[in-house]
């Protein structure tokens, strides 16, 4: 695919945690120069906002005045803005992993935060796309798309890496339940269930290196 074609070219990919989603859409979109938009990101935003306000989650009112009450902003380098302050590092810590599921299942966010995405795809020309109803209902008629998928271990591993990096030191077991927690959350929630979409491309990455993969899907794209 040219250059030029890259430049309306739109690219969705799903999966659970800890398969590497974020970090190869990040590389895809630097090698094929387009955006690049973390979807999860938003949707940890707004747990946080939820956790600050101690909102209860069953109350659909205390939900709704806070999404009515939030200026969620994503700037360049996907840095994000929660009511004007930059929330990226924060968004990351353990106390919001563990309640990101639960939030992000909620249909009244999912509702807000699809229609941001969705705003965000068409002003935005060529872009890739990732998190957990990308190709399902965020751009279900996006050029590509991809199921990103790993072991539970193997998954564990990435994400116990990525939060030593930060200081975090959970171990092995702890990161496992969180990610299997995850898991049953995002496939049984009611709204939007991760789930493979019809046509997309699924792809184990539990014995392939980060380049194998990003190379993988460059490869597809390219012979299309």
């Amino acid at each position: 695919m040219s250059q030029a074609n890259n430049k309306q070219i739109k690219i969705a990919i799903d999966g659970p945690a800890g398969a590497g989603k974020s970090s190869v859409a990040r590389e895809i979109a630097r090698r094929l120069g387009i955006k690049y938009l973390d979807t999860g990101a938003m949707y940890r935003a707004i747990t946080l906002k939820m956790i600050r306000e101690k909102v209860d989650l069953d109350d659909p009112r205390q939900v709704e005045e806070v999404l009515n009450n939030t200026q969620l902003d994503v700037k360049e380098g996907n840095i994000i803005l929660l009511d004007g302050e930059d929330v990226t590092a924060e968004i990351r810590k353990p106390y919001v992993n563990n309640m990101v599921s639960p939030v992000s299942a909620i249909p009244a966010v999912r509702r807000r935060l699809v229609q941001m995405q969705q705003e965000i795809a068409a002003r935005s020309g060529g872009i890739i796309m990732e998190g957990r109803d990308i190709t399902t209902r965020v751009m279900p008629e996006a050029d590509f798309k991809f199921y990103l998928d790993a072991s539970l271990m193997e998954r564990a591993r990435r994400r116990m890496k990525e939060q030593l990096a930060a200081g975090i030191l959970d171990s092995l077991e702890e990161v496992a339940e969180e990610i299997r927690r995850r898991d049953r959350i995002d496939s049984q929630r009611a709204d939007s269930p991760l789930c493979v979409a019809p046509g997309a491309t699924v792809i184990d990455t539990t014995d392939l290196s980060f380049e194998e993969v990003v190379n993988g899907i460059l490869l597809i794209i390219a012979s299309s």
